[in-house]
């Protein structure tokens, strides 16, 4: 099926118009537009519009809550988190994540309304997750925070476009349930890229750029002031500042390798163009969740756990992402080893070296490494106080570089008229019958 039939043939699918994201295009294809952005570098950019928001705008916000955090633990009171939209955060934020001081305890989808009762007057709240429950919290007399994100109805949302399991989620919004409202920019798709031959969807989601790092800029700014008994002032922004510029600087650096990048894209685009499937895994961190049955991303990729091997699940010319907080994460080492033997093209996403690494580091057998230049072993930023450092970068840059690198992946694709079929998110009109219509087609297609 050619790049143009494919587009016409999803566009014909009935419900799939999603506000600002709908027709066929009649704009050449990407390889015939020599002057127009890499997608990595195009997705860089759209991060870079966060990141600038929430160092700039967004950071006296930051401050705020920060000083009502700490008053509240002045006071006795308990600080609570419901941070859960975005595949990668609730393992992102677990209180044995290395580097997590654990200031924000983070609740689950499973959290209940008993848990919620417990919140009451002079407790802090930090969520995305808008609820009636979350608004009885604040008229107990919690402070709330809340953080727009494109799932939940709030006042960055246009009009409908979002399902109405969605649209009236509760019937509330984040607004009416926040002391405080964060917002990262990211927009209602999710997703950030327009690619021609895809003009249903938005390509490659970007949530984990915004209440991934407002977690940790907020959980920095507690952490000087509550351990700082004093010399860190109300309305500091030093440390969540520190934060948001170091994944910055680090950003600019996966940038750089852009070329790299292309290339292990090209190399895993000659994978599928010869019958190859694309794996994910990873070991303790919950990573490969972040490339999974994703909102705007790829629905031809697939989990993969070691007992795949044996049961000849993956075969020789499929590829696998693996990657992971650490280096030499052993489970992380031996499963690249055991791919490679069977086969496989293994292409690691990490650092290339963590502190104190023994050596086995993954880089070294991964056929492509793709670098996120964060060697801590636990966080990034150095607080009195703290015998260790604190708020780790790992995730987020993983996270950038994973959809940098995907962003090529689909170029490339295309490059092949191999159009890949990606999976619209279901929290907007048309998504679910969208991916009923494109599912079938991977399925067929292997892409």
């Amino acid at each position: 099926m050619k790049r143009r039939d494919f587009a016409k043939t999803l566009a014909a699918v009935p419900g799939l118009s999603v506000a600002g994201c709908t027709g066929t295009s009649e704009k050449l294809p990407v390889h015939e537009q020599p002057e127009k952005k890499r997608y990595g570098v195009q997705y860089y950019e759209k991060a870079c519009d966060i990141w600038e928001r929430e160092s700039t705008s967004e950071l006296p916000l930051i401050a705020e809550a920060a000083d009502r955090a700490v008053h509240t633990l002045r006071n006795g009171k308990r600080l609570y988190s419901h941070v859960i939209f975005g595949h990668l955060l609730t393992a992102e934020f677990r209180a044995d994540r290395a580097g997590n001081p654990d200031y924000l305890p983070n609740w689950n989808r499973n959290t209940t309304d008993e848990e919620y009762n417990a919140v009451g007057e002079g407790d802090f709240l930090f969520f995305d997750y808008a609820h009636p429950r979350v608004r009885e919290a604040r008229d107990r007399g919690a402070f709330t925070v809340g953080i727009r994100v494109p799932y939940i109805p709030n006042e960055t949302i246009p009009a409908g476009v979002l399902f109405p399991e969605y649209r009236l989620y509760w019937d509330i919004t984040t607004e009416e349930c926040s002391s405080l409202v964060l917002t990262p920019g990211v927009p209602f798709t999710d997703g950030v890229l327009s690619v021609p031959e895809i003009p249903a969807v938005r390509a490659c989601p970007i949530s984990v750029q915004g209440a991934g790092i407002f977690y940790w800029m907020l959980t920095a700014g507690i952490a000087a002031r509550d351990k700082g008994k004093g010399s860190t002032p109300q309305g500091s922004t030093e440390k969540a500042l520190e934060y948001i510029e170091c994944i910055k600087e680090r950003g600019t650096r996966i940038r750089a390798d852009i070329g790299h990048l292309d290339a292990a894209a090209n190399a895993m685009a000659e994978c599928v163009a010869q019958g190859g499937r694309y794996w994910n895994y990873t070991h303790g961190c919950e990573w490969e969740i972040e490339n999974y049955i994703r909102a705007s991303g790829l629905a031809m990729s697939r989990l993969l756990k070691p007992e795949d091997i044996k049961d000849d699940k993956a075969a020789p010319g499929d590829f696998a992402l693996i990657a992971g907080e650490f280096s030499d994460i052993q489970e992380n080492y031996s499963m690249a080893e055991a791919l490679k033997n069977k086969g496989l093209t293994v292409i690691s996403i990490g650092p290339a070296h963590t502190d104190g690494s023994n050596g086995d580091d993954i880089s070294k057998v991964a056929d492509w490494h793709i670098e996120t230049y964060s060697p801590e072993r636990d966080g990034f930023l150095t607080i009195p106080g703290f015998d260790k450092k604190i708020c780790p970068v790992t995730g987020n840059l993983f996270a950038l570089a994973l959809w940098m690198l995907n962003s090529q992946f689909i170029a490339r694709m295309i490059d092949r008229d191999m159009v890949p079929g990606l999976d619209m998110g279901v929290h907007l009109m048309g998504g679910r019958g969208y991916n009923s219509a494109v599912r079938p087609v991977v399925a067929k297609r292997g892409y």
